[in-house]
Protein backbone atom coordinates (compact mmCIF):
# COMPACT_ATOMS: atom_id res chain seq x y z
CA UNK A 1 0.00 0.00 0.00
CA UNK A 2 1.34 3.34 -0.94
CA UNK A 3 1.95 5.34 2.25
CA UNK A 4 3.03 8.56 0.62
CA UNK A 5 0.99 11.61 1.46
CA UNK A 6 -1.82 12.17 -0.85
CA UNK A 7 -2.50 15.71 -1.94
CA UNK A 8 -5.16 17.62 0.05
CA UNK A 9 -8.22 18.15 -1.95
CA UNK A 10 -8.61 21.65 -3.10
CA UNK A 11 -12.06 21.99 -1.56
CA UNK A 12 -10.90 21.08 2.09
CA UNK A 13 -11.24 24.22 4.56
CA UNK A 14 -8.06 25.49 6.43
CA UNK A 15 -8.51 26.75 10.16
CA UNK A 16 -7.68 30.48 10.78
CA UNK A 17 -4.91 31.37 13.47
CA UNK A 18 -6.17 33.05 16.77
CA UNK A 19 -5.24 36.67 17.60
CA UNK A 20 -2.87 36.16 20.61
CA UNK A 21 -2.32 39.84 21.35
CA UNK A 22 -5.93 40.27 22.43
CA UNK A 23 -5.55 37.32 24.77
CA UNK A 24 -2.59 38.93 26.58
CA UNK A 25 -4.44 42.20 26.91
CA UNK A 26 -7.25 40.44 28.69
CA UNK A 27 -4.81 38.76 31.08
CA UNK A 28 -3.02 42.05 31.89
CA UNK A 29 -6.30 43.81 32.45
CA UNK A 30 -7.48 41.10 34.78
CA UNK A 31 -4.25 41.20 36.79
CA UNK A 32 -4.37 44.99 37.19
CA UNK A 33 -8.00 44.97 38.28
CA UNK A 34 -7.43 42.24 40.84
CA UNK A 35 -4.26 43.96 42.07
CA UNK A 36 -6.06 47.24 42.60
CA UNK A 37 -8.81 45.43 44.39
CA UNK A 38 -6.33 43.75 46.70
CA UNK A 39 -4.62 47.10 47.43
CA UNK A 40 -7.96 48.70 48.19
CA UNK A 41 -8.85 45.81 50.44
CA UNK A 42 -5.50 46.14 52.25
CA UNK A 43 -6.03 49.85 52.79
CA UNK A 44 -9.47 49.23 54.19
CA UNK A 45 -8.02 46.61 56.51
CA UNK A 46 -5.32 49.00 57.78
CA UNK A 47 -7.87 51.73 58.32
CA UNK A 48 -10.10 49.35 60.21
CA UNK A 49 -7.16 48.10 62.33
CA UNK A 50 -6.21 51.66 63.23
CA UNK A 51 -9.80 52.51 64.02
CA UNK A 52 -10.16 49.48 66.26
CA UNK A 53 -6.65 50.06 67.78
CA UNK A 54 -5.55 46.59 66.69
CA UNK A 55 -2.14 48.02 65.79
CA UNK A 56 -1.39 49.48 69.24
CA UNK A 57 1.64 47.90 70.93
CA UNK A 58 0.91 46.98 74.54
CA UNK A 59 4.67 47.35 75.36
CA UNK A 60 6.55 46.38 78.52
CA UNK A 61 7.70 48.34 81.58
CA UNK A 62 11.45 48.91 81.52
CA UNK A 63 13.25 47.06 84.28
CA UNK A 64 15.01 50.31 85.20
CA UNK A 65 11.85 52.41 85.38
CA UNK A 66 12.24 53.08 89.12
CA UNK A 67 15.86 54.09 88.62
CA UNK A 68 14.80 56.62 85.97
CA UNK A 69 12.24 58.09 88.35
CA UNK A 70 14.79 58.41 91.14
CA UNK A 71 17.25 60.14 88.86
CA UNK A 72 14.56 62.57 87.67
CA UNK A 73 14.05 63.85 91.22
CA UNK A 74 17.66 63.64 92.32
CA UNK A 75 18.84 66.96 90.96
CA UNK A 76 16.04 69.25 92.07
CA UNK A 77 16.34 72.91 93.06
CA UNK A 78 17.69 72.07 96.49
CA UNK A 79 20.53 69.97 95.09
CA UNK A 80 23.21 72.68 95.28
CA UNK A 81 22.29 74.51 98.45
CA UNK A 82 25.73 75.93 99.16
CA UNK A 83 29.30 76.01 97.95
CA UNK A 84 30.26 73.12 100.22
CA UNK A 85 27.66 70.84 98.63
CA UNK A 86 28.78 71.90 95.15
CA UNK A 87 32.42 71.18 95.96
CA UNK A 88 31.51 67.76 97.33
CA UNK A 89 29.51 66.82 94.23
CA UNK A 90 32.17 68.16 91.89
CA UNK A 91 34.82 66.07 93.65
CA UNK A 92 32.63 62.97 93.45
CA UNK A 93 32.01 63.64 89.77
CA UNK A 94 35.73 63.81 88.98
CA UNK A 95 36.35 60.59 90.93
CA UNK A 96 33.53 58.79 89.14
CA UNK A 97 34.79 59.98 85.74
CA UNK A 98 38.25 58.68 86.65
CA UNK A 99 36.76 55.31 87.59
CA UNK A 100 34.80 55.11 84.34
CA UNK A 101 37.95 55.99 82.39
CA UNK A 102 39.58 52.77 83.62
CA UNK A 103 36.99 50.78 81.66
CA UNK A 104 35.59 53.12 79.00
CA UNK A 105 37.91 56.13 78.50
CA UNK A 106 35.93 57.24 75.43
CA UNK A 107 32.75 57.78 77.42
CA UNK A 108 34.62 59.32 80.34
CA UNK A 109 36.15 61.91 78.02
CA UNK A 110 32.73 62.78 76.57
CA UNK A 111 31.32 63.39 80.06
CA UNK A 112 34.29 65.48 81.12
CA UNK A 113 34.08 67.56 77.94
CA UNK A 114 30.38 68.16 78.57
CA UNK A 115 31.12 69.43 82.06
CA UNK A 116 33.91 71.71 80.90
CA UNK A 117 31.68 73.23 78.22
CA UNK A 118 28.67 73.78 80.47
CA UNK A 119 30.27 74.32 83.85
CA UNK A 120 27.22 72.58 85.33
CA UNK A 121 28.14 69.64 87.52
CA UNK A 122 24.60 68.24 87.37
CA UNK A 123 24.94 67.66 83.62
CA UNK A 124 28.01 65.50 84.19
CA UNK A 125 26.33 63.70 87.09
CA UNK A 126 23.26 62.90 84.99
CA UNK A 127 25.48 61.49 82.25
CA UNK A 128 27.35 59.44 84.85
CA UNK A 129 24.05 58.10 86.19
CA UNK A 130 23.26 56.83 82.70
CA UNK A 131 26.71 55.25 82.36
CA UNK A 132 26.50 53.70 85.82
CA UNK A 133 23.17 52.14 84.90
CA UNK A 134 24.87 50.41 81.98
CA UNK A 135 27.64 49.27 84.35
CA UNK A 136 25.36 47.96 87.08
CA UNK A 137 26.26 44.31 86.34
CA UNK A 138 29.98 45.01 86.39
CA UNK A 139 30.90 43.84 89.89
CA UNK A 140 34.37 45.32 89.98
CA UNK A 141 33.13 48.71 88.84
CA UNK A 142 30.26 48.69 91.35
CA UNK A 143 32.58 47.86 94.24
CA UNK A 144 34.85 50.78 93.42
CA UNK A 145 31.87 53.09 92.89
CA UNK A 146 30.47 52.17 96.30
CA UNK A 147 33.83 52.87 97.89
CA UNK A 148 33.90 56.32 96.28
CA UNK A 149 30.44 57.11 97.61
CA UNK A 150 31.38 55.97 101.11
CA UNK A 151 34.47 58.16 101.04
CA UNK A 152 32.35 61.10 99.88
CA UNK A 153 30.00 60.63 102.84
CA UNK A 154 32.93 60.50 105.23
CA UNK A 155 34.36 63.64 103.66
CA UNK A 156 31.16 65.52 104.50
CA UNK A 157 31.77 64.96 108.21
CA UNK A 158 33.96 67.18 110.33
CA UNK A 159 37.14 65.80 111.84
CA UNK A 160 35.91 67.36 115.08
CA UNK A 161 33.20 65.04 116.49
CA UNK A 162 31.33 67.78 118.38
CA UNK A 163 30.72 69.59 115.07
CA UNK A 164 28.85 66.60 113.60
CA UNK A 165 25.95 66.73 116.03
CA UNK A 166 22.65 68.05 114.76
CA UNK A 167 22.45 70.18 117.89
CA UNK A 168 25.70 71.89 116.96
CA UNK A 169 24.11 73.05 113.73
CA UNK A 170 21.20 74.44 115.73
CA UNK A 171 23.64 76.24 118.01
CA UNK A 172 25.38 77.81 115.01
CA UNK A 173 22.06 79.07 113.67
CA UNK A 174 21.20 80.65 117.00
CA UNK A 175 24.57 82.29 117.67
CA UNK A 176 24.27 84.12 114.35
CA UNK A 177 21.57 86.23 115.99
CA UNK A 178 24.21 87.53 118.41
CA UNK A 179 26.87 88.24 115.78
CA UNK A 180 26.20 92.01 115.75
CA UNK A 181 26.64 92.24 119.52
CA UNK A 182 29.81 90.12 119.40
CA UNK A 183 31.29 92.24 116.61
CA UNK A 184 30.44 95.42 118.51
CA UNK A 185 32.23 94.16 121.62
CA UNK A 186 35.17 93.08 119.50
CA UNK A 187 35.51 96.54 117.93
CA UNK A 188 35.49 98.51 121.18
CA UNK A 189 37.68 96.12 123.22
CA UNK A 190 40.09 95.08 120.47
CA UNK A 191 39.58 91.40 121.31
CA UNK A 192 39.14 89.18 118.28
CA UNK A 193 35.52 88.07 117.94
CA UNK A 194 36.58 84.46 117.47
CA UNK A 195 38.26 84.46 120.89
CA UNK A 196 35.03 85.68 122.46
CA UNK A 197 32.95 83.04 120.68
CA UNK A 198 35.53 80.41 121.65
CA UNK A 199 34.66 80.95 125.32
CA UNK A 200 30.94 80.84 124.51
CA UNK A 201 31.38 77.52 122.72
CA UNK A 202 33.41 76.00 125.53
CA UNK A 203 30.94 77.12 128.18
CA UNK A 204 27.84 75.97 126.32
CA UNK A 205 29.08 72.60 125.06
CA UNK A 206 30.46 71.50 128.41
CA UNK A 207 27.03 71.80 130.00
CA UNK A 208 25.60 68.69 128.45
CA UNK A 209 28.38 66.35 129.60
CA UNK A 210 27.80 62.93 127.98
CA UNK A 211 24.06 63.36 127.49
CA UNK A 212 22.71 64.63 124.20
CA UNK A 213 19.40 65.40 125.87
CA UNK A 214 21.25 67.76 128.20
CA UNK A 215 22.92 69.26 125.13
CA UNK A 216 19.55 69.99 123.58
CA UNK A 217 18.41 71.52 126.83
CA UNK A 218 21.36 73.81 127.44
CA UNK A 219 23.18 74.43 124.19
CA UNK A 220 20.42 76.69 122.82
CA UNK A 221 19.65 78.98 125.75
CA UNK A 222 18.99 82.09 123.70
CA UNK A 223 15.22 81.80 123.52
CA UNK A 224 14.77 82.31 127.24
CA UNK A 225 16.13 84.41 130.08
CA UNK A 226 19.35 83.07 131.55
CA UNK A 227 18.91 82.81 135.32
CA UNK A 228 21.52 81.92 137.85
CA UNK A 229 23.09 78.48 137.68
CA UNK A 230 25.90 76.82 139.53
CA UNK A 231 28.07 77.64 136.53
CA UNK A 232 27.62 81.40 136.56
CA UNK A 233 25.60 84.09 134.85
CA UNK A 234 24.82 84.81 131.25
CA UNK A 235 25.48 82.73 128.18
CA UNK A 236 29.21 82.66 128.88
CA UNK A 237 28.75 81.47 132.49
CA UNK A 238 30.73 84.17 134.32
CA UNK A 239 30.74 83.71 138.10
CA UNK A 240 29.62 86.56 140.36
CA UNK A 241 32.98 87.16 142.06
CA UNK A 242 34.76 86.91 138.72
CA UNK A 243 32.49 89.54 137.17
CA UNK A 244 33.06 91.90 140.09
CA UNK A 245 36.82 91.45 139.91
CA UNK A 246 36.74 92.08 136.15
CA UNK A 247 35.09 95.42 136.85
CA UNK A 248 37.56 96.33 139.60
CA UNK A 249 40.53 95.52 137.36
CA UNK A 250 39.25 98.12 134.90
CA UNK A 251 39.69 100.86 137.50
CA UNK A 252 42.65 99.67 139.59
CA UNK A 253 46.00 100.66 138.04
CA UNK A 254 47.81 98.68 140.72
CA UNK A 255 46.21 95.42 139.60
CA UNK A 256 48.47 93.11 137.54
CA UNK A 257 45.43 92.63 135.28
CA UNK A 258 44.85 96.37 134.69
CA UNK A 259 44.46 96.77 130.90
CA UNK A 260 44.62 100.61 130.78
CA UNK A 261 42.31 103.54 131.39
CA UNK A 262 40.82 103.23 127.89
CA UNK A 263 38.67 100.25 128.92
CA UNK A 264 36.85 102.20 131.62
CA UNK A 265 34.99 103.93 128.80
CA UNK A 266 33.75 100.61 127.42
CA UNK A 267 31.45 99.94 130.35
CA UNK A 268 28.47 101.92 131.57
CA UNK A 269 28.35 101.08 135.26
CA UNK A 270 24.93 102.64 135.63
CA UNK A 271 23.22 100.23 133.26
CA UNK A 272 20.72 98.16 135.22
CA UNK A 273 17.80 95.91 134.46
CA UNK A 274 15.76 95.59 137.67
CA UNK A 275 12.85 94.15 135.71
CA UNK A 276 14.85 90.96 135.40
CA UNK A 277 14.83 90.38 139.14
CA UNK A 278 11.86 88.09 139.64
CA UNK A 279 13.08 86.16 142.66
CA UNK A 280 14.51 86.72 146.11
CA UNK A 281 18.13 86.00 145.27
CA UNK A 282 20.13 88.86 146.76
CA UNK A 283 22.85 88.75 144.09
CA UNK A 284 20.31 89.57 141.40
CA UNK A 285 19.91 93.04 142.86
CA UNK A 286 23.53 93.81 141.96
CA UNK A 287 23.82 95.89 138.79
CA UNK A 288 26.66 93.71 137.50
CA UNK A 289 24.54 90.57 137.69
CA UNK A 290 21.58 92.34 136.13
CA UNK A 291 23.75 93.23 133.16
CA UNK A 292 24.90 89.64 132.75
CA UNK A 293 21.34 88.38 133.07
CA UNK A 294 20.09 90.68 130.34
CA UNK A 295 18.41 88.78 127.53
CA UNK A 296 18.19 89.76 123.88
CA UNK A 297 21.59 90.01 122.25
CA UNK A 298 23.60 89.22 125.43
CA UNK A 299 25.90 92.18 124.84
CA UNK A 300 27.14 92.31 128.43
CA UNK A 301 27.96 88.60 128.54
CA UNK A 302 30.28 89.12 125.60
CA UNK A 303 31.65 92.41 126.96
CA UNK A 304 32.70 90.87 130.28
CA UNK A 305 34.17 87.90 128.41
CA UNK A 306 36.27 90.26 126.28
CA UNK A 307 37.39 92.19 129.39
CA UNK A 308 38.39 88.89 131.02
CA UNK A 309 40.54 87.85 128.05
CA UNK A 310 42.05 91.33 127.69
CA UNK A 311 43.06 91.38 131.33
CA UNK A 312 44.81 88.03 131.02
CA UNK A 313 46.70 89.35 127.99
CA UNK A 314 47.72 92.49 129.91
CA UNK A 315 48.98 90.39 132.81
CA UNK A 316 51.11 88.19 130.57
CA UNK A 317 52.43 91.10 128.52
CA UNK A 318 53.78 92.72 131.69
CA UNK A 319 55.82 89.57 132.25
CA UNK A 320 57.15 89.51 128.69
CA UNK A 321 54.77 86.91 127.24
CA UNK A 322 51.76 87.02 124.96
CA UNK A 323 48.59 84.99 124.71
CA UNK A 324 47.76 86.34 121.26
CA UNK A 325 48.17 82.98 119.57
CA UNK A 326 47.42 80.71 122.51
CA UNK A 327 43.66 80.11 122.46
CA UNK A 328 44.13 76.94 124.50
CA UNK A 329 45.79 78.92 127.34
CA UNK A 330 43.19 81.68 127.20
CA UNK A 331 40.44 79.05 127.36
CA UNK A 332 42.11 77.34 130.30
CA UNK A 333 42.47 80.61 132.23
CA UNK A 334 38.92 81.64 131.37
CA UNK A 335 37.70 78.40 132.89
CA UNK A 336 39.96 78.38 135.98
CA UNK A 337 40.00 82.08 136.86
CA UNK A 338 42.44 84.86 137.79
CA UNK A 339 44.20 82.83 140.48
CA UNK A 340 45.59 80.41 137.87
CA UNK A 341 47.13 83.12 135.71
CA UNK A 342 50.87 82.63 136.18
CA UNK A 343 52.81 83.90 133.15
CA UNK A 344 55.55 81.51 132.07
CA UNK A 345 57.09 80.01 128.97
CA UNK A 346 55.38 76.61 128.91
CA UNK A 347 51.99 76.91 130.62
CA UNK A 348 49.75 73.89 131.03
CA UNK A 349 46.52 73.43 129.09
CA UNK A 350 43.50 72.04 130.90
CA UNK A 351 40.55 73.17 132.94
CA UNK A 352 37.41 71.26 133.77
CA UNK A 353 36.89 67.96 131.96
CA UNK A 354 33.65 66.85 130.32
CA UNK A 355 32.39 64.45 127.68
CA UNK A 356 31.05 65.28 124.25
CA UNK A 357 29.43 62.08 123.06
CA UNK A 358 31.98 59.39 123.91
CA UNK A 359 35.05 61.66 123.86
CA UNK A 360 36.53 63.44 126.87
CA UNK A 361 37.69 67.06 126.56
CA UNK A 362 39.25 69.71 128.71
CA UNK A 363 37.88 73.23 128.50
CA UNK A 364 41.14 74.58 127.10
CA UNK A 365 41.44 71.71 124.63
CA UNK A 366 37.94 72.27 123.27
CA UNK A 367 38.58 76.01 122.94
CA UNK A 368 41.69 75.24 120.91
CA UNK A 369 39.80 72.86 118.61
CA UNK A 370 36.99 75.31 117.95
CA UNK A 371 39.34 78.24 117.39
CA UNK A 372 41.20 76.45 114.60
CA UNK A 373 38.32 74.28 113.35
CA UNK A 374 37.00 76.77 110.83
CA UNK A 375 33.47 76.42 112.20
CA UNK A 376 31.55 79.74 112.01
CA UNK A 377 34.54 81.18 110.17
CA UNK A 378 32.32 83.27 107.88
CA UNK A 379 30.99 85.17 110.90
CA UNK A 380 33.98 85.10 113.23
CA UNK A 381 37.17 84.77 111.21
CA UNK A 382 40.71 84.15 112.35
CA UNK A 383 42.74 87.34 112.12
CA UNK A 384 46.41 88.21 112.24
CA UNK A 385 45.85 90.31 115.40
CA UNK A 386 43.86 88.58 118.15
CA UNK A 387 44.38 91.66 120.36
CA UNK A 388 44.38 95.15 118.83
CA UNK A 389 46.92 97.36 120.66
CA UNK A 390 45.30 99.74 123.13
CA UNK A 391 47.07 102.76 121.61
CA UNK A 392 45.41 102.02 118.29
CA UNK A 393 41.99 101.66 119.91
CA UNK A 394 42.38 105.07 121.54
CA UNK A 395 42.95 106.62 118.12
CA UNK A 396 40.09 104.88 116.34
CA UNK A 397 37.31 104.47 118.93
CA UNK A 398 35.54 107.62 120.11
CA UNK A 399 33.22 107.48 123.12
CA UNK A 400 30.64 110.15 123.91
CA UNK A 401 31.69 112.62 126.59
CA UNK A 402 30.04 111.93 129.97
CA UNK A 403 27.73 114.56 131.37
CA UNK A 404 29.21 116.86 134.00
CA UNK A 405 26.84 115.73 136.73
CA UNK A 406 27.66 112.09 136.16
CA UNK A 407 30.32 110.57 138.34
CA UNK A 408 31.92 107.27 137.53
CA UNK A 409 32.10 105.18 140.72
CA UNK A 410 34.39 102.16 140.60
CA UNK A 411 32.70 98.93 141.66
CA UNK A 412 33.31 97.39 145.05
CA UNK A 413 34.45 93.84 145.16
CA UNK A 414 32.29 91.84 147.50
CA UNK A 415 33.78 89.05 149.56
Amino acid sequence: MDTTDSPVPENTPVPKPKKRKFRWLKITYSVVIHGLALIALGLLGVALAVKMKWTNDGGNVDLNSRYFSEMAGKYNQGFQTDSLTFAKQERLMYQNVGLLAKYYPHNAKIILDAFQRSGDVTIALRMLDAANLRMKKHKGYQRELQRLEEQANEASLSIYPWANYKEWKEFCNVVRADSAAIDSVSRITGVESRLIVMCLVGEQIRMFNSSREQFKKYVVPYNRLILTTNRGYGVTGILQNTALKIERNLFDPSSPFYPGDYYQNCLNLKDSFPELVNDTIEAHKHLTIQRLMKGGDHFYSYLYTAFFLRQFQSHWEREGFTLAYRPEILGTLYNLGFQKSKPKKNPSVGGSTFNVGDKEYTFGGLCYEFYYSGELMNLFPLTSRPFIPTKELKRTIVFPEPKEEEEVIPPVVEG
